[in-house]
């Protein structure tokens, strides 16, 4: 009879000590909420983005972000100015997609992997579209890798405790659900 009592406050114990760290985990993890017009913001102060070589200027300006639910991935319209060869000029749209990279460290995401999706330049030849698309996708992976797209305030404790591992980042509501954990 002892020990089946021993047995039971030992399986009791167990069970006790399972959902306490259970508990802890929930506990230990933050979900942050960036709205779509802070993602605007952000990406709008690093604006205009300017790429030039010997031939080509190409100007990025004017973003728009679209949070997409289907992919859990950032959208950016943005307007697109080309000067190419000093005189030739065309304007136009370039769709951008990319993901969030977050930096333990600083407490930083950035914009990760932006791919251009698609990209249309007026009064430009055909021929020209390619590079000036090589052009563009230099200046939009450099600079975004360079700006964070949102930084934990120092001055805010739930800030300071989320600086964690990035468990994930979802797109609901027009809002990027970004959850970080310890664990």
């Amino acid at each position: 009879m002892l020990r089946v009592l021993k047995s039971i406050r030992v399986t009791a114990l167990l069970v006790f000590a399972f959902l306490t760290m259970a508990q802890s985990s929930v506990a230990l993890s933050y979900t942050l909420e960036i709205s779509e017009s802070e993602l605007q913001e952000k990406v709008s102060a690093m604006m205009p983005m300017q790429k030039k070589n010997m031939f080509v200027t190409v100007t990025i300006s004017d973003p728009k972000i679209d949070l997409i639910k289907a992919s859990n991935k950032i959208g950016v319209f943005t307007n697109i100015e080309v000067i190419a060869l000093g005189n030739l000029k065309g304007s136009g749209r370039a769709n951008i997609t990319g993901t969030l990279k977050y930096d333990t460290q600083k407490g930083e995401f950035y914009f990760k992997d932006p791919t251009i999706v698609s990209l249309e330049v007026d009064n430009v030849a055909k021929k020209f579209i390619p590079k000036i698309k090589t052009l563009t996708q230099l200046a939009v992976t450099k600079s975004m890798a360079v700006y964070p797209v949102y930084k934990f305030k120092d001055d805010d404790i739930k800030h300071k405790l989320a600086k964690a591992v990035l468990k994930s980042v979802i797109v609901e509501q027009e809002k990027l659900l970004v959850t970080l954990s310890i664990f």
